[in-house]
Protein backbone atom coordinates (compact mmCIF):
# COMPACT_ATOMS: atom_id res chain seq x y z
CA UNK A 1 0.00 0.00 0.00
CA UNK A 2 2.69 2.58 0.93
CA UNK A 3 4.50 1.85 -2.41
CA UNK A 4 1.29 2.25 -4.55
CA UNK A 5 0.83 6.01 -2.60
CA UNK A 6 4.66 7.05 -3.52
CA UNK A 7 3.79 6.32 -6.78
CA UNK A 8 0.59 8.47 -7.40
CA UNK A 9 1.99 11.50 -5.39
CA UNK A 10 4.89 11.30 -7.93
CA UNK A 11 2.22 11.93 -10.58
CA UNK A 12 0.99 14.68 -12.05
CA UNK A 13 -2.27 12.74 -11.31
CA UNK A 14 -2.41 12.68 -8.23
CA UNK A 15 -4.23 15.32 -7.00
CA UNK A 16 -7.67 14.17 -9.00
CA UNK A 17 -9.86 13.15 -6.74
CA UNK A 18 -10.85 9.94 -8.78
CA UNK A 19 -7.27 8.37 -8.33
CA UNK A 20 -6.45 9.42 -4.99
CA UNK A 21 -7.97 8.27 -2.18
CA UNK A 22 -9.73 11.40 -0.50
CA UNK A 23 -8.57 12.62 2.60
CA UNK A 24 -9.60 15.47 5.48
CA UNK A 25 -6.80 17.05 6.80
CA UNK A 26 -6.94 20.12 6.63
CA UNK A 27 -5.12 21.97 3.08
CA UNK A 28 -2.31 23.20 3.26
CA UNK A 29 -1.20 25.97 1.01
CA UNK A 30 2.34 26.42 0.42
CA UNK A 31 2.65 30.09 -0.17
CA UNK A 32 6.34 32.35 -0.12
CA UNK A 33 7.94 33.45 2.62
CA UNK A 34 6.58 36.85 2.74
CA UNK A 35 3.09 35.34 2.91
CA UNK A 36 3.47 33.10 5.57
CA UNK A 37 4.97 35.83 7.24
CA UNK A 38 2.52 37.86 7.26
CA UNK A 39 -0.39 35.29 8.37
CA UNK A 40 1.92 34.25 11.50
CA UNK A 41 2.07 38.40 11.81
CA UNK A 42 -1.94 38.24 11.80
CA UNK A 43 -2.66 35.57 14.29
CA UNK A 44 0.21 37.67 16.62
CA UNK A 45 -1.75 40.66 15.48
CA UNK A 46 -4.71 39.72 17.75
CA UNK A 47 -2.67 40.17 21.05
CA UNK A 48 -0.86 43.68 20.31
CA UNK A 49 -1.13 46.57 17.74
CA UNK A 50 2.86 46.70 16.51
CA UNK A 51 4.52 43.68 15.45
CA UNK A 52 7.65 42.32 14.12
CA UNK A 53 8.29 39.46 11.88
CA UNK A 54 11.21 38.01 9.47
CA UNK A 55 12.77 35.70 7.28
CA UNK A 56 16.89 35.36 6.90
CA UNK A 57 19.27 33.08 5.77
CA UNK A 58 23.25 32.60 5.30
CA UNK A 59 25.76 30.49 6.12
CA UNK A 60 29.26 29.16 4.76
CA UNK A 61 29.91 27.55 1.35
CA UNK A 62 33.04 26.72 -0.21
CA UNK A 63 34.01 25.00 -3.95
CA UNK A 64 36.76 22.09 -4.33
CA UNK A 65 38.68 24.69 -6.28
CA UNK A 66 37.83 28.60 -6.40
CA UNK A 67 34.87 30.85 -6.39
CA UNK A 68 31.48 28.86 -5.79
CA UNK A 69 30.12 31.34 -8.23
CA UNK A 70 29.65 30.25 -12.17
CA UNK A 71 29.95 32.81 -14.75
CA UNK A 72 27.36 33.09 -17.41
CA UNK A 73 26.98 35.41 -20.62
CA UNK A 74 23.35 36.20 -21.87
CA UNK A 75 22.42 38.38 -25.11
CA UNK A 76 24.59 36.56 -27.49
CA UNK A 77 21.46 36.19 -29.93
CA UNK A 78 21.24 39.65 -30.37
CA UNK A 79 25.00 40.89 -29.38
CA UNK A 80 28.33 39.63 -30.41
CA UNK A 81 29.81 40.02 -26.87
CA UNK A 82 26.36 39.62 -24.83
CA UNK A 83 26.47 40.59 -20.79
CA UNK A 84 28.50 38.66 -18.58
CA UNK A 85 28.25 38.36 -15.03
CA UNK A 86 28.88 35.87 -12.02
CA UNK A 87 25.42 34.07 -10.29
CA UNK A 88 26.38 32.17 -7.32
CA UNK A 89 23.54 29.59 -7.43
CA UNK A 90 23.65 28.36 -11.61
CA UNK A 91 20.01 27.09 -12.88
CA UNK A 92 18.27 26.90 -9.29
CA UNK A 93 15.11 27.43 -10.70
CA UNK A 94 15.29 24.33 -12.99
CA UNK A 95 17.89 22.04 -10.65
CA UNK A 96 16.51 22.60 -7.10
CA UNK A 97 17.67 24.89 -4.09
CA UNK A 98 19.41 22.20 -1.35
CA UNK A 99 22.94 23.15 -1.95
CA UNK A 100 22.61 25.55 -5.14
CA UNK A 101 21.18 28.46 -2.76
CA UNK A 102 24.27 30.90 -1.51
CA UNK A 103 23.29 34.39 -0.45
CA UNK A 104 22.40 36.09 2.57
CA UNK A 105 18.80 37.20 1.61
CA UNK A 106 16.27 38.94 4.37
CA UNK A 107 13.13 39.73 4.71
CA UNK A 108 11.85 42.05 8.16
CA UNK A 109 8.10 42.60 8.29
CA UNK A 110 6.81 45.47 10.49
CA UNK A 111 3.45 46.61 11.22
CA UNK A 112 1.18 49.07 13.20
CA UNK A 113 -2.48 48.74 13.55
CA UNK A 114 -3.52 52.43 14.56
CA UNK A 115 -7.32 52.09 14.41
CA UNK A 116 -9.93 49.28 15.15
CA UNK A 117 -13.28 50.12 15.99
CA UNK A 118 -16.63 49.19 14.93
CA UNK A 119 -15.95 47.12 12.70
CA UNK A 120 -12.98 48.68 10.89
CA UNK A 121 -9.24 48.32 11.37
CA UNK A 122 -6.35 49.53 9.62
CA UNK A 123 -2.69 49.21 9.62
CA UNK A 124 0.58 50.24 8.54
CA UNK A 125 2.78 47.12 7.21
CA UNK A 126 6.65 47.64 6.04
CA UNK A 127 8.72 45.54 4.73
CA UNK A 128 12.51 46.10 4.58
CA UNK A 129 14.66 42.84 2.18
CA UNK A 130 17.73 42.70 0.88
CA UNK A 131 20.99 41.00 1.12
CA UNK A 132 24.06 40.79 3.35
CA UNK A 133 27.37 39.61 1.26
CA UNK A 134 28.42 35.97 2.86
CA UNK A 135 32.22 36.11 0.60
CA UNK A 136 33.11 39.14 1.98
CA UNK A 137 33.80 40.85 5.07
CA UNK A 138 32.66 44.49 3.53
CA UNK A 139 29.89 45.91 4.98
CA UNK A 140 29.88 48.95 2.87
CA UNK A 141 26.19 50.22 1.75
CA UNK A 142 24.82 49.95 -2.21
CA UNK A 143 27.14 47.75 -3.57
CA UNK A 144 25.61 45.92 -6.16
CA UNK A 145 27.00 42.46 -5.23
CA UNK A 146 25.58 42.38 -1.59
CA UNK A 147 24.78 44.45 1.51
CA UNK A 148 21.83 45.91 0.44
CA UNK A 149 18.77 47.24 1.79
CA UNK A 150 15.38 47.93 0.02
CA UNK A 151 11.28 48.86 1.21
CA UNK A 152 10.03 46.20 -0.56
CA UNK A 153 6.21 46.87 0.43
CA UNK A 154 5.15 49.31 2.43
CA UNK A 155 0.89 50.41 2.19
CA UNK A 156 -2.17 50.98 4.27
CA UNK A 157 -4.40 47.76 4.69
CA UNK A 158 -7.95 48.32 5.85
CA UNK A 159 -10.57 45.84 6.87
CA UNK A 160 -14.30 46.06 6.92
CA UNK A 161 -14.54 49.11 4.62
CA UNK A 162 -16.21 47.09 1.92
CA UNK A 163 -19.91 46.54 2.67
CA UNK A 164 -21.21 43.25 3.14
CA UNK A 165 -17.91 41.86 2.85
CA UNK A 166 -16.17 42.14 6.68
CA UNK A 167 -13.36 40.14 6.23
CA UNK A 168 -11.98 41.61 2.79
CA UNK A 169 -8.94 43.61 3.06
CA UNK A 170 -8.15 46.66 0.88
CA UNK A 171 -4.82 48.44 0.44
CA UNK A 172 -3.08 50.96 -0.92
CA UNK A 173 0.40 51.52 -1.10
CA UNK A 174 3.31 49.33 -2.36
CA UNK A 175 2.45 45.88 -2.78
CA UNK A 176 1.07 43.12 -4.36
CA UNK A 177 -1.31 39.85 -4.36
CA UNK A 178 0.16 37.11 -2.48
CA UNK A 179 2.46 35.03 -4.60
CA UNK A 180 2.05 31.00 -5.25
CA UNK A 181 5.64 29.59 -4.88
CA UNK A 182 7.23 26.70 -6.69
CA UNK A 183 9.31 25.90 -3.14
CA UNK A 184 12.22 23.59 -4.49
CA UNK A 185 12.97 25.87 -7.92
CA UNK A 186 12.61 29.54 -5.77
CA UNK A 187 10.31 30.92 -8.23
CA UNK A 188 6.56 31.63 -8.12
CA UNK A 189 3.69 30.61 -10.89
CA UNK A 190 1.62 33.57 -9.47
CA UNK A 191 3.43 36.86 -8.85
CA UNK A 192 3.64 40.18 -10.37
CA UNK A 193 6.94 42.47 -10.27
CA UNK A 194 5.75 45.01 -7.07
CA UNK A 195 5.12 48.78 -7.45
CA UNK A 196 3.01 51.35 -6.38
CA UNK A 197 -0.73 49.90 -6.22
CA UNK A 198 -4.33 49.24 -5.14
CA UNK A 199 -5.80 45.57 -4.33
CA UNK A 200 -8.93 43.87 -2.62
CA UNK A 201 -8.82 40.40 -1.21
CA UNK A 202 -11.10 37.71 0.23
CA UNK A 203 -13.83 38.72 -1.47
CA UNK A 204 -15.98 36.13 -1.09
CA UNK A 205 -18.50 35.70 -3.73
CA UNK A 206 -19.69 31.97 -4.94
CA UNK A 207 -17.65 28.74 -3.92
CA UNK A 208 -14.73 30.63 -4.20
CA UNK A 209 -12.87 34.28 -2.94
CA UNK A 210 -11.59 37.06 -5.16
CA UNK A 211 -8.55 39.28 -5.43
CA UNK A 212 -8.32 42.21 -7.46
CA UNK A 213 -5.25 44.86 -7.87
CA UNK A 214 -3.75 46.99 -10.23
CA UNK A 215 -0.20 47.88 -10.08
CA UNK A 216 2.56 50.24 -11.77
CA UNK A 217 6.12 48.97 -12.72
CA UNK A 218 8.12 50.67 -14.98
CA UNK A 219 10.84 49.16 -17.37
CA UNK A 220 14.28 49.63 -19.00
CA UNK A 221 13.81 48.70 -22.56
CA UNK A 222 16.85 48.04 -24.04
CA UNK A 223 18.39 49.71 -27.24
CA UNK A 224 18.65 46.92 -29.97
CA UNK A 225 22.39 46.99 -29.60
CA UNK A 226 22.18 46.47 -25.65
CA UNK A 227 24.54 49.60 -25.21
CA UNK A 228 21.64 51.97 -23.25
CA UNK A 229 18.14 51.74 -22.67
CA UNK A 230 14.69 53.84 -21.94
CA UNK A 231 12.09 53.78 -19.45
CA UNK A 232 8.98 52.82 -20.42
CA UNK A 233 5.61 53.16 -17.66
CA UNK A 234 3.81 49.94 -17.50
CA UNK A 235 0.84 49.09 -15.68
CA UNK A 236 -0.74 45.39 -14.64
CA UNK A 237 -4.10 44.43 -13.82
CA UNK A 238 -3.85 41.13 -11.33
CA UNK A 239 -7.20 38.34 -10.48
CA UNK A 240 -7.26 35.26 -8.83
CA UNK A 241 -10.60 33.59 -7.66
CA UNK A 242 -8.88 30.87 -5.19
CA UNK A 243 -10.51 28.64 -2.30
CA UNK A 244 -12.66 26.67 -4.37
CA UNK A 245 -13.17 23.76 -2.74
CA UNK A 246 -14.09 20.46 -5.05
CA UNK A 247 -13.96 18.04 -2.43
CA UNK A 248 -12.81 18.41 1.58
CA UNK A 249 -9.43 18.30 0.49
CA UNK A 250 -9.20 19.44 -2.93
CA UNK A 251 -8.97 23.35 -4.20
CA UNK A 252 -8.78 25.08 -7.23
CA UNK A 253 -7.66 28.51 -8.08
CA UNK A 254 -7.96 30.46 -11.28
CA UNK A 255 -5.66 33.64 -11.63
CA UNK A 256 -4.90 35.79 -14.40
CA UNK A 257 -2.32 38.75 -15.28
CA UNK A 258 -2.56 41.29 -18.06
CA UNK A 259 0.90 44.34 -18.70
CA UNK A 260 -0.44 47.35 -20.56
CA UNK A 261 2.58 49.54 -21.17
CA UNK A 262 2.21 52.90 -21.71
CA UNK A 263 4.86 54.37 -24.09
CA UNK A 264 5.24 58.19 -25.13
CA UNK A 265 4.88 58.94 -28.97
CA UNK A 266 8.62 59.28 -29.07
CA UNK A 267 9.70 56.30 -27.50
CA UNK A 268 7.30 54.40 -29.79
CA UNK A 269 8.63 56.30 -32.88
CA UNK A 270 12.46 55.26 -31.78
CA UNK A 271 11.20 52.02 -31.30
CA UNK A 272 9.33 51.76 -35.02
CA UNK A 273 12.50 52.86 -36.20
CA UNK A 274 14.54 49.95 -34.55
CA UNK A 275 17.06 51.64 -32.19
CA UNK A 276 14.91 50.30 -29.31
CA UNK A 277 12.69 47.05 -28.69
CA UNK A 278 9.08 47.75 -28.37
CA UNK A 279 7.72 47.15 -25.06
CA UNK A 280 4.54 44.84 -26.07
CA UNK A 281 1.69 44.29 -23.80
CA UNK A 282 1.53 40.57 -22.33
CA UNK A 283 -0.89 38.13 -20.68
CA UNK A 284 -0.87 35.01 -17.99
CA UNK A 285 -3.57 32.53 -17.27
CA UNK A 286 -3.73 29.40 -15.47
CA UNK A 287 -4.99 27.23 -13.02
CA UNK A 288 -3.86 25.30 -10.07
CA UNK A 289 -5.81 22.30 -7.81
CA UNK A 290 -3.90 21.33 -4.68
CA UNK A 291 -4.56 18.00 -2.80
CA UNK A 292 -4.00 17.50 0.93
CA UNK A 293 -2.25 14.60 2.03
CA UNK A 294 -1.64 13.25 5.79
CA UNK A 295 1.01 15.11 7.64
CA UNK A 296 1.22 18.01 6.19
CA UNK A 297 1.57 16.41 2.82
CA UNK A 298 0.23 18.38 -0.44
CA UNK A 299 0.36 17.50 -4.28
CA UNK A 300 -0.13 20.30 -6.90
CA UNK A 301 -0.86 20.92 -10.39
CA UNK A 302 -0.16 24.23 -12.42
CA UNK A 303 -1.16 24.74 -15.64
CA UNK A 304 -0.09 28.34 -17.31
CA UNK A 305 -0.49 30.21 -20.53
CA UNK A 306 1.23 33.61 -21.54
CA UNK A 307 2.56 35.68 -24.36
CA UNK A 308 5.42 37.86 -25.20
CA UNK A 309 7.39 39.14 -22.21
CA UNK A 310 5.90 36.89 -19.87
CA UNK A 311 5.88 33.82 -21.68
CA UNK A 312 9.83 34.39 -22.17
CA UNK A 313 10.43 35.02 -18.57
CA UNK A 314 8.84 31.71 -17.70
CA UNK A 315 10.85 30.26 -19.92
CA UNK A 316 14.07 31.21 -18.08
CA UNK A 317 16.48 28.69 -16.18
CA UNK A 318 17.12 30.96 -12.88
CA UNK A 319 13.27 33.02 -11.81
CA UNK A 320 10.44 31.92 -14.09
CA UNK A 321 8.41 34.44 -12.81
CA UNK A 322 5.70 35.59 -14.51
CA UNK A 323 7.25 38.75 -15.13
CA UNK A 324 6.92 41.17 -17.98
CA UNK A 325 10.62 41.43 -17.75
CA UNK A 326 13.58 40.26 -16.41
CA UNK A 327 13.94 42.34 -12.78
CA UNK A 328 12.97 45.52 -14.21
CA UNK A 329 14.67 44.78 -17.52
CA UNK A 330 13.25 44.40 -20.72
CA UNK A 331 14.83 42.72 -24.09
CA UNK A 332 14.33 41.42 -27.62
CA UNK A 333 11.56 41.75 -29.77
CA UNK A 334 8.54 40.29 -29.16
CA UNK A 335 6.02 38.78 -32.10
CA UNK A 336 3.07 37.67 -29.47
CA UNK A 337 3.96 34.15 -29.56
CA UNK A 338 2.91 32.03 -26.91
CA UNK A 339 4.02 29.40 -23.87
CA UNK A 340 2.46 26.69 -22.07
CA UNK A 341 3.57 25.57 -19.28
CA UNK A 342 2.64 22.29 -16.68
CA UNK A 343 4.05 22.60 -13.28
CA UNK A 344 3.77 19.46 -10.74
CA UNK A 345 4.92 19.97 -6.58
CA UNK A 346 4.51 18.01 -3.61
CA UNK A 347 5.80 16.34 -0.50
CA UNK A 348 4.34 12.68 0.55
CA UNK A 349 5.17 10.64 3.41
CA UNK A 350 5.55 6.90 3.54
CA UNK A 351 5.19 5.32 7.20
CA UNK A 352 6.91 7.64 9.76
CA UNK A 353 10.45 7.82 8.83
CA UNK A 354 10.55 8.70 4.78
CA UNK A 355 9.66 11.42 3.12
CA UNK A 356 9.79 12.82 -0.81
CA UNK A 357 9.77 15.97 -2.19
CA UNK A 358 9.34 16.45 -5.86
CA UNK A 359 8.90 19.53 -8.28
CA UNK A 360 8.53 18.84 -11.99
CA UNK A 361 8.03 21.95 -14.70
CA UNK A 362 7.78 20.90 -18.54
CA UNK A 363 6.72 23.69 -20.79
CA UNK A 364 6.65 24.35 -24.71
CA UNK A 365 6.92 28.07 -26.43
CA UNK A 366 6.53 28.99 -30.25
CA UNK A 367 7.60 32.59 -31.42
CA UNK A 368 9.01 34.31 -28.18
CA UNK A 369 12.31 35.97 -27.38
CA UNK A 370 14.80 33.33 -25.43
CA UNK A 371 15.01 34.23 -22.36
CA UNK A 372 18.86 33.41 -22.01
CA UNK A 373 20.11 34.92 -25.73
CA UNK A 374 17.38 37.19 -26.10
CA UNK A 375 17.08 35.89 -29.92
CA UNK A 376 13.46 36.67 -31.78
CA UNK A 377 11.18 34.08 -33.23
CA UNK A 378 12.14 31.19 -30.69
CA UNK A 379 10.75 27.99 -30.33
CA UNK A 380 11.48 26.51 -27.26
CA UNK A 381 10.72 23.20 -24.94
CA UNK A 382 12.10 22.64 -21.65
CA UNK A 383 11.85 20.22 -18.64
CA UNK A 384 13.23 20.97 -15.01
CA UNK A 385 13.07 18.60 -12.56
CA UNK A 386 14.34 18.78 -8.51
CA UNK A 387 13.53 15.05 -6.72
CA UNK A 388 14.48 14.82 -2.62
CA UNK A 389 14.05 11.46 -0.34
CA UNK A 390 14.84 11.56 2.92
CA UNK A 391 15.07 9.27 5.76
CA UNK A 392 13.49 11.19 8.81
CA UNK A 393 14.94 10.11 11.96
CA UNK A 394 13.06 10.37 15.50
CA UNK A 395 13.77 13.90 16.19
CA UNK A 396 13.06 14.71 13.15
CA UNK A 397 16.44 15.38 11.55
CA UNK A 398 16.40 14.61 8.12
CA UNK A 399 19.01 12.81 6.02
CA UNK A 400 19.03 12.00 2.20
CA UNK A 401 19.98 13.66 -1.13
CA UNK A 402 18.24 16.18 -3.70
CA UNK A 403 18.82 15.04 -7.48
CA UNK A 404 17.87 17.74 -9.92
CA UNK A 405 18.14 17.36 -14.20
CA UNK A 406 17.01 19.80 -16.39
CA UNK A 407 17.12 20.29 -20.34
CA UNK A 408 16.54 23.24 -22.55
CA UNK A 409 16.12 23.46 -26.22
CA UNK A 410 15.93 26.28 -28.05
CA UNK A 411 15.39 26.72 -31.95
CA UNK A 412 16.40 30.13 -33.41
CA UNK A 413 18.40 32.09 -36.28
CA UNK A 414 17.64 28.33 -37.64
CA UNK A 415 19.51 26.23 -35.85
CA UNK A 416 18.67 24.64 -32.37
CA UNK A 417 20.60 25.36 -29.21
CA UNK A 418 20.81 23.45 -26.03
CA UNK A 419 21.33 23.52 -22.43
CA UNK A 420 20.99 21.01 -19.91
CA UNK A 421 22.78 19.64 -16.36
CA UNK A 422 22.28 17.80 -13.30
CA UNK A 423 22.47 18.30 -9.50
CA UNK A 424 23.35 16.01 -6.38
CA UNK A 425 23.47 17.47 -3.02
CA UNK A 426 23.53 14.72 -0.16
CA UNK A 427 22.75 16.66 3.13
CA UNK A 428 21.59 16.54 6.91
CA UNK A 429 19.28 18.87 7.88
CA UNK A 430 18.61 19.92 11.65
CA UNK A 431 15.08 20.86 12.15
CA UNK A 432 11.84 20.57 13.98
CA UNK A 433 9.05 19.95 12.16
CA UNK A 434 8.64 16.73 9.87
CA UNK A 435 7.75 18.37 6.52
CA UNK A 436 10.25 19.95 4.88
CA UNK A 437 8.31 22.93 4.10
CA UNK A 438 7.22 23.48 7.72
CA UNK A 439 7.68 27.15 9.80
CA UNK A 440 10.50 26.37 11.80
CA UNK A 441 13.99 26.51 11.28
CA UNK A 442 16.21 24.77 9.71
CA UNK A 443 20.19 23.74 9.64
CA UNK A 444 21.59 22.22 6.50
CA UNK A 445 24.48 20.45 5.90
CA UNK A 446 25.53 19.48 2.48
CA UNK A 447 27.85 18.66 -0.57
CA UNK A 448 26.93 19.39 -4.02
CA UNK A 449 27.71 18.05 -7.67
CA UNK A 450 26.87 20.33 -10.32
CA UNK A 451 27.73 19.48 -13.96
CA UNK A 452 26.64 21.92 -16.99
CA UNK A 453 26.10 18.67 -19.41
CA UNK A 454 25.38 21.61 -22.28
CA UNK A 455 26.00 25.21 -22.01
CA UNK A 456 24.66 26.54 -25.69
CA UNK A 457 22.03 29.56 -24.17
CA UNK A 458 23.91 31.07 -21.55
CA UNK A 459 27.26 30.05 -21.99
CA UNK A 460 28.26 28.70 -18.34
CA UNK A 461 31.57 28.13 -17.00
CA UNK A 462 32.28 27.32 -13.14
CA UNK A 463 35.86 28.52 -12.20
CA UNK A 464 39.38 27.33 -14.12
CA UNK A 465 36.39 27.57 -16.85
CA UNK A 466 35.12 23.85 -16.12
CA UNK A 467 32.00 22.63 -16.60
CA UNK A 468 31.44 20.86 -13.32
CA UNK A 469 31.87 21.56 -9.45
CA UNK A 470 32.02 20.53 -6.04
CA UNK A 471 30.95 23.24 -3.59
CA UNK A 472 29.89 21.91 0.38
CA UNK A 473 28.23 24.21 3.07
CA UNK A 474 26.39 24.75 5.84
CA UNK A 475 22.97 27.16 5.91
CA UNK A 476 20.05 28.17 7.92
CA UNK A 477 17.03 29.24 7.43
CA UNK A 478 15.13 31.03 9.66
CA UNK A 479 11.46 32.82 10.45
CA UNK A 480 10.77 34.27 13.37
CA UNK A 481 7.75 36.48 15.23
Amino acid sequence: MHHKRLVLSLSLFAIFPFLAEANSTALQDYEAVEERLAKLEADNDKLKDFNFAGYFRGGWESAAKGTTNATVTLGKGVSASGISFERPNWAQGALGRYGNEFYGWYDLILSQRFYNKDGVAMKAVVLLDGSIDLDSSNNNFARSDGNDISFGKMYLETKGLIPGHPEATFWVGRNQLPAKEILMFDWKYAYTAEGGGAGIQNLRMGPGALDLAIGRNDYKVFKTDLSGSTSVATNTVQMRYHDIRLTPDITLDLLGDYAMANASDSQKKRAAAGEFFTLKDAFMAGAAIRKAGADSGFNELVLQVASNGMATNMSRLHGANPYLGHSDNYFGEQSGGLLYRAVTQGENFIGDHFGVVHAIALGKASDIVDAETFAPHSDLTFFRSALRPAYIWENNNQTGVELGYFNQKSKQFGKTLSESGVKTTLFHTIRFEKSSFGLLPEIRFYATWLKALDNQLDNVAFADNKDDQWKFGISANVIFF
